[in-house]
């Protein structure tokens, strides 16, 4: 039988991403300026295509997985590696989710946007790793998991490693709130569902959270 663990995993990690693209997760973290750039419309047919999927899986059609891992396994190694600061344990769990998602087809029900299901899930498994390490410190990131080519490189890695510190320092919500925010795949009422919060709460919990960011981060300079 076909598995998630059978499928090409070989993943891309966020850790190479241009200055531009560092600095543009830096103004959606700190003021949430940025939100999603794709239209409702297109959130729509995807949440669709999703739901689809989903459907196949649950009738036994296992290749209805891959544009489902295609589709967002960027996003959640986003997500995973800036929550843990570990490329390793992000690429683990991630690859864990896509086999929830795998074994939950047939109990699934669109009662939300895939995307909220998907990330609560993403959490859940978050949670758990979080509680497996017992506060033990974090594993290092390897500079080479961060550095790029060329004279910007060595910024972009400074930027990331600052970046990553920070997030360490705030609190397993507000961390898990404003990536899932700069993320841009789930709206408030998305975010509080995976958060199990209310949207007046999440609202308390972003603001704080990016006051607290900003502090941390006060001495990174484009």
């Amino acid at each position: 039988m076909t598995t998630v663990a059978t499928i090409d995993a070989t993943v891309t990690t966020p850790a190479g991403a241009s200055l531009a693209r560092v600095w543009r997760w830096c103004v959606v973290l700190f003021s949430g300026a940025l939100g999603s750039e794709a239209s409702a419309a297109a959130v729509d047919d995807s949440d669709l295509a999703d739901r689809q999927c989903m459907e196949r899986l649950a009738r036994g059609d296992t290749h209805a997985l891959r544009p489902i891992f295609d589709r967002w396994k960027l996003p959640l190694l986003s997500y995973l590696y800036r929550a843990l600061g570990s490329r390793a344990d992000a690429e683990d769990l991630a690859l864990q989710v896509f086999e929830r998602v795998y074994r939950a087809a047939p109990r699934f029900r669109a009662e939300a946007r895939f995307s909220t299901w998907l990330f609560a899930i993403a959490r859940g498994e978050l949670l758990h790793e979080l509680r497996r390490r017992r506060r033990k410190p974090l594993e290092p990131v390897a500079p080479d998991e961060l550095v790029e080519t060329g004279a910007a490189a060595d910024h972009t890695a400074e930027i990331e490693e600052h970046l990553l510190a920070a997030l360490q320092q705030l609190s397993e919500r507000e961390r898990s709130a404003i990536l899932l925010a700069a993320a841009g795949d789930l709206d408030h009422a998305g975010i509080a569902t995976a958060l199990g919060v209310s949207v007046n709460n999440l609202n308390v919990i972003l603001h704080r959270a990016r006051r607290t960011l900003r502090g941390l981060f006060q001495k990174v300079r484009p």
